[in-house]
Formats: structure tokens, sequence, C-alpha cells
């Protein structure tokens, strides 16, 4: 079974070839094993994946999604059905990442239509379509990196992770979440919280 570590580190692999999804699924993998560890359960959950992607929403935002508020935006243009037993009609990012990205990924060969990634900074909205940047794979890697209880993992060398113009090695960083805040204090992103996306027509 390959460790959180390793995981990264394909992670890391797969963005630098452009290979966005089996990136996600690395990512995903990593996190599912880190939430288990964090909640201290000995098998991984949709509700602790879910909880600590919450907990780390100012992380994700800051990697990832600067400028939109994840602690309060519904992505209520994006119902969840596949996959679920009853429809989540007013999902938010935790929702999407764990129904329609690490389950769309682990059991299927595709995320659900209107689903996808692209190259660009912007989020990309409109009636059942959600297109987010591939900055979300570094978001979520970072939780797994910087979360305290994986202080102890290493990965290969000389693999960093990115903060605006901030290089920082991996390996000297696992489990330092106090640097990571440092640098979303000293970088301060705006928040907004986007409402009424229901309302939203296709292209």
């Amino acid at each position: 079974m390959p460790t959180i570590g390793e995981r990264v580190k394909y992670a890391i692999d797969h963005m630098e070839r452009g290979e966005i999804y089996a990136a996600l699924e690395h990512a995903c993998n990593a996190l599912d094993v880190t939430s288990q560890r964090y909640y201290e359960q000995k098998t991984s959950s949709r509700r602790h994946f879910k909880n600590i992607i919450k907990k780390y929403s100012w992380l994700v935002e800051f990697m990832a999604l600067g400028g939109i508020n994840l602690d309060e935006t519904i992505f209520d243009n994006f119902p969840i059905t596949d996959g679920v037993r009853e429809p989540i009609l007013k999902p938010d990012f935790s929702d999407l990442m764990y129904h329609v990205v690490r389950c769309g990924l682990v059991h299927s060969d595709s995320l659900s239509k209107g689903f996808s990634f692209h190259k660009e900074g912007a989020v990309l909205l409109a009636e059942s379509t959600i297109i987010f940047p591939e900055t979300v794979v570094w978001g979520i890697l970072s939780i797994s990196i910087f979360c305290p209880i994986n202080k102890d993992e290493i990965t290969a060398p000389d693999y960093w992770i990115g903060f605006f113009q901030n290089r920082l090695v991996i390996n000297d960083f696992w489990g330092n979440e106090s640097i990571a805040r440092h640098l979303t204090n000293r970088y301060p992103l705006p928040r907004v919280t986007l409402t009424d996306l229901c309302n939203l027509k296709a292209d």
C-alpha cells in the first residue's frame, strides 16, 4: 500500500505530465488516509473526508480558489444525483470533492457530466456546470502535507509545493500547519460568498 508521501509524489508527477485526473485520484487517496488518521479511525469514511476539507477550507482557498469563501458558498447550480442514496440539492465544496471527484475517480471512469477542470485560474459556473482550476489538486494535496498528523511522513527528495513566490521543500514541512497559516496571513486574499447559483442558466 503506498504511503501518503508516495501518493503525494505520484500526484505531483502526474501533474507535471498534465494528467489531472490521475493526480486528483492520488491526492484524494492521500486525503482519505489523512482524514482516517486525523479522526483516529481504523478506516476512512465519507464524513471524515468531508470534515477535513471543511476544517482546511482556508488552505484550499489559498492554494486553489482564492477569492471564493468555501465556508459559505453553496454550489446549488450542480445538484449531486449520481452515486448517492438521496440527491444533494445544495452541495458545498466538500460534497463535490467527495461524491463527484473522489467517488467518480475511484468507482467510475469519468466525472459527472458538466463537472471538469481546466488550466485557467478562474472557476466557471453555469446551470449544471462547474469547471474548477486544476490547482484544486494542490489545494487537496496541501491538506495532507501540512496537517500535523502527518508530521512524520516522507516523500521523494526535492519535491516542493509553492505559495506565490515561495517554494517549500515538502520533506522540510510535513505537518507544519503554522507555516501554511503564516503564508496565508502574509498574502491575504479577498473572500466572496457566491450565492443564488441555482439561478444560473446554461451557456
